[in-house]
């Protein structure tokens, strides 16, 4: 189930960022984060619980990328 939830954060977050690069509206995606983090968040790496406490989706995206 973990596993599954965090493609689906990798994939919420890359999304996110193909949208900012083409100016378009990323609230969906936002929503999205948000939902799938508060769902992983007491099992997630601490670095990951860390970046997205933080709003800082690039690191969480790269971290992911790496996982």
């Amino acid at each position: 189930m973990q596993s599954e939830h965090l493609s689906e954060l990798r994939q919420a977050l890359e999304t996110m960022m193909e949208r900012i690069e083409t100016g378009e509206d990323i609230m969906e995606q936002l929503e999205q984060i948000d939902l799938l983090y508060h769902d992983l968040e007491p099992t997630a790496p601490k670095m990951l619980q860390h970046y997205l406490e933080r709003k800082s989706y690039t690191k969480a995206l790269a971290l992911l990328k790496d996982l």
